[in-house]
């Protein structure tokens, strides 16, 4: 689903916390992504809120385009 405030960025639903603060990432966006086991991810985060996981080998070019954006 696309998020009304933003089109260019998408939902991909909800996860739940598990007691040990594991989370499982959904299938689509594992995919969409390119996530596979053993992969290091990035949790980019302002305004204390988490606002992205990057892949570890992305995180420059993710954190040019949030830079770009964000001005």
């Amino acid at each position: 689903m696309t998020c009304p405030h933003i089109p260019e960025m998408k939902i991909h639903g909800k996860v739940t916390v598990w007691p040990k603060s594991q989370i499982v990432i959904p299938k689509d966006v594992r995919t969409l992504i390119g996530i596979n086991p053993g992969d290091d991810l990035i949790i980019v985060s302002k305004w204390d809120m988490a606002i992205a996981m990057v892949k570890s080998n992305d995180l420059p070019k993710f954190l040019q385009y949030l830079n770009s954006e964000l001005q």
